[in-house]
């Protein structure tokens, strides 16, 4: 970088610049540029002597410095080592500089569901969503890159760690109106967007590993207990606090990871620490992959919600740590023009919450998840059929917690398992996502749980820019969601339709329709909900860059 690089450095009030210290004649120095200087160093390998001229006998600068007296000579000197050291200290950082690159894109949802209630009162809900998305990377060094995340425009009324992002018609108003500033009608801006840095991590590339430090992404198989949320549309995501290293052997890795989830006192033990194994196999050759993952997770510091149907029920209370144990499985294969993926999952421990009765609630949780896609190489035709197995809570059992609960990422269908419906928390996901109010007050925070589920797809592509889908969702569900309530399980039947538009590789425009024929489970039995078909619409639009 020294030979091609120029650095110009500018000292006083004077106009104009000079290439050259040679160039700075006596005349100037006695005329209207008298007490200032200006000097600009080119250092390239064609006139290295200019910059050694500055020690010359005859250089016109020690020439005047000699004219002048000590007092104003030794000023100069002074203002000469500044320029000098300072365009030094200019081509070593430029020389040391690191290369900054950024990525990421912007999205934008419109949404719509009719009776999402089920009963018929017009319980609709419409929204508009838009989202930013950052993702900047520094190669720190050979080997060494710095990750980072920053969400812009986000949305508080999910919660605070999603990518939902902020509803279009942020307005300013506060609920108690003074002026412009906090009245919607009469104000002249929208409130203004947050800000989050949801990740950032160093990984440092070694020949036989890997080190990661920092908060980042986590994902294992088919994303349906940890998901990264890095597709476009996701709208949430899993990370981590992480000091993990990951030792390569051929096309066979293991990742143990220590993850600090919280950081409590620092003079005494109340943190919540992960403790995680991954295995993995990947073989191009073969198209085959194997994973397993062991997390165990451990928090002195627990602070699990007590005193609801889903820990212990009525008047528990928390009486000591929390500890879960998570296995998580993996497997995919490539068959032709077929694959075929497997997951998993058994979740076991103790939540640290003891019953009214004096009993301990325990964990005893599971969930299998699979999905087969058929893609030809030629053709216009394509298929995919996703169908799990999720355990659901029992609510009558006080003393066990049976809920397996999926990422809010993992799709099955565009309503069901996407949108709250109905009057009920049917599906047990409670802990996930706001139950104590209306569905048509939600945006898609639904989760999959107490369900066997089935939803073959079938795609169609008529050119590169267009493509069609159409799929058809029925599920069942494991548990009575209502204690007492001898709730029917049949959900019914969802038909959903849609289209994709690509112009090009960085856009993406996507629309859908689906429609849910519900079954007898959304009458709660006794407690005689009403079940009348609900339909939506949503499209949406992302472009990356």
């Amino acid at each position: 970088m020294y030979g091609n690089v120029m650095f110009s450095l500018t000292l006083g009030r004077g106009e104009g610049s000079v290439k050259n210290v040679t160039r700075i004649s006596r005349q100037k120095l006695q005329g209207k540029t008298r007490g200032r200087m200006r000097l600009g160093l080119l250092k390239t390998k064609s006139n290295s002597r200019n910059l050694n001229s500055l020690s010359h006998p005859k250089s016109p600068i020690i020439h005047e410095f000699s004219r002048r007296g000590p007092r104003k000579t030794f000023k100069l000197w002074v203002v000469s080592f500044a320029a000098f050291l300072a365009a030094w200290l200019g081509m070593f950082s430029a020389s040391m500089a690191a290369d900054l690159q950024w990525g990421g894109l912007y999205r934008f949802e419109g949404v719509r569901v009719n009776n999402a209630e089920l009963d018929g009162k017009n319980t609709d809900k419409a929204y508009m969503l838009h989202h930013l998305v950052m993702k900047p990377k520094i190669v720190a060094a050979d080997g060494v890159t710095i990750f980072g995340r920053f969400d812009l425009l986000n949305n508080s009324t999910v919660g605070m760690n999603n990518q939902v992002g902020e509803f279009i018609g942020k307005g300013v108003g506060t609920g108690t109106p003074t002026n412009a500033g906090n009245s919607n009608v009469i104000s002249r801006q929208q409130e203004s967007g947050g800000l989050a840095v949801t990740q950032m991590y160093m990984s440092w590339a070694q020949e036989f590993g890997q080190l990661i430090v920092g908060r980042a992404p986590l994902h294992f198989g088919l994303g349906t207990s940890y998901n990264s949320g890095a597709e476009a549309f996701d709208h949430y995501f899993t990370t981590l606090d992480m000091v993990s290293y990951k030792v390569i052997a051929g096309n066979f890795f293991i990742m143990p990871i220590l993850g600090k989830v919280n950081e409590g006192s620092l003079n005494r033990e109340d943190d919540v620490n992960d403790y995680i194994l991954h295995f993995q196999y990947d073989n191009p050759e073969t198209d085959l992959s194997m994973g397993l993952m062991y997390a165990v997770r451990v928090g002195t510091g627990n602070d699990i919600p007590v005193n609801n149907s889903y820990y212990g029920g009525t008047g528990s209370t928390r009486v000591g740590d929390y500890k879960h144990n998570l296995i998580s499985l993996f497997s995919s294969q490539r068959l032709g023009a077929s694959t075929v993926g497997v997951e998993a999952q058994i979740l076991s421990g103790d939540t640290g919450v003891r019953t009214t009765s004096g009993t301990d609630v325990k964990l005893n949780a599971f969930a299998v998840a699979a999905e087969v896609d058929w893609k030809p190489e030629t053709g216009p035709w394509s298929a995919d059929v996703k169908l799990g197995f999720v355990s659901g809570d029992d609510p009558g059992s006080q003393d066990t917690h049976e809920g397996f609960v999926f990422s809010q990422n993992y799709r099955v269908g565009t309503l069901m398992f996407q949108h709250p419906l109905g009057r009920a928390d049917f599906f047990r996901t409670g802990m996930v996502r706001d139950t104590t109010t209306a569905a048509s007050t939600h945006v898609n925070d639904e989760a999959v749980s107490n369900v066997l589920y089935l939803a073959p797809t079938v795609h169609y592509r008529q050119s590169d820019t267009w493509s069609y889908f159409g799929r058809v969702l029925t599920a069942r569900l494991n548990k009575d969601p209502i204690q007492n309530s001898n709730t029917n399980s049949d959900l019914g039947y969802e038909l959903d339709f849609g289209m994709e538009w690509r112009p090009f590789d960085r856009l993406q425009w996507v629309t859908e329709i689906g429609a849910l024929l519900p079954g007898e489970a959304w009458k709660g039995g006794t407690s005689a909900f009403d079940n009348k078909v609900v339909y939506g619409i949503q499209t949406k639009a992302a472009i990356h860059f």
